[in-house]
């Protein structure tokens, strides 16, 4: 039987997380992936990886090496003894004055465990709202206005926020991605600036070695209820969607039957090997 993480905890080096160093990489300037573990395993956690060092080089001037990563991920979940969970690295600096010198710093990476997660089962409400993520292509650690959209759009009775930009085209949901589907089947992405999360790529590559169609196209806000249907996805799977500002897709909602195989096919890859 798999040990499943409860309240959130979080860790440094496989040790709790001190006060300190909390508080010192409270400077909203970093990066983090978001995962699903189950049984101590991941999946594409190549794609993890990549996104982990490229986002580092970027921000801190500072390689990551893999083997720190994976030895950090596999440290907190053998202190914290859990097989599955939600698990969330931020890596951050704690030398802030270095960061803004533009030197090249050592980082600390911030484990946080939590509740394993799973994707909504009803269709999802959304609400549109016009704005777009600043160096959108890094998934770092200013959520606030992704958080802020879908608070409001929950306030008004929707369950989520579809992001549009100010030229009225479609880019992603608040904490996700978004997928539609033409009259013939395929697959459309939404083409933007915008951060292209883990699970799509997933798909991406899946659908392609299935020789699904698929294509990355413009889709402007009034174009998305033309579509028969639209899914959504991130690290937690994919889930259906029914509205886009209280209007419908033409066709039921529902994710399209080739998505599910292509993501189940996807190896876990275990984190302690």
């Amino acid at each position: 039987m798999n040990r499943i993480a409860s309240a959130t905890r979080l860790w440094i080096e496989g040790r709790p997380a001190d006060s300190a160093t909390l508080t010192a990489l409270q400077t909203n300037y970093g990066h983090l992936s978001t995962m699903q573990v189950r049984g101590g395993a991941v999946q594409g956690f190549d794609h993890h990886l990549a996104r982990l060092q490229s986002a580092n080089i970027e921000l801190f001037g500072s390689g990551l090496s893999a083997l720190r990563i994976r030895r950090e991920l596999a440290s907190a979940l053998d202190a914290a003894a859990v097989d599955d969970a939600t698990l969330r690295i931020s890596v951050g600096a704690l030398d802030a004055a270095a960061v803004a010198r533009g030197d090249a710093v050592d980082v600390t990476l911030l484990v946080a465990l939590s509740s394993p997660r799973t994707a909504p089962t009803a269709p999802q409400r959304l609400q549109s709202c016009r704005h777009q993520r600043p160096l959108a292509h890094l998934k770092h650690l200013a959520t606030l206005p992704l958080l802020h959209a879908r608070r409001t759009a929950r306030a008004a009775g929707f369950d989520d926020a579809l992001l549009v930009d100010d030229a009225g085209q479609v880019l992603e949901g608040a904490l996700w991605n978004i997928g539609f589907v033409d009259a013939e089947g395929g697959i459309v992405w939404p083409q933007g600036d915008a951060l292209r999360g883990v699970t799509e790529d997933l798909l991406r590559a899946g659908l392609d070695a299935a020789g699904v169609a698929q294509r990355i196209a413009p889709v402007r806000l009034a174009d998305c209820v033309g579509f028969q249907t639209a899914f959504a996805c991130n690290s937690s799977g994919l889930w259906p969607l029914a509205s886009v500002d209280g209007q419908a897709f033409a066709g039921d909602p529902v994710i399209p039957a080739a998505l599910q195989p292509v993501l189940a096919a996807v190896p876990w890859d275990p984190l302690g090997h």
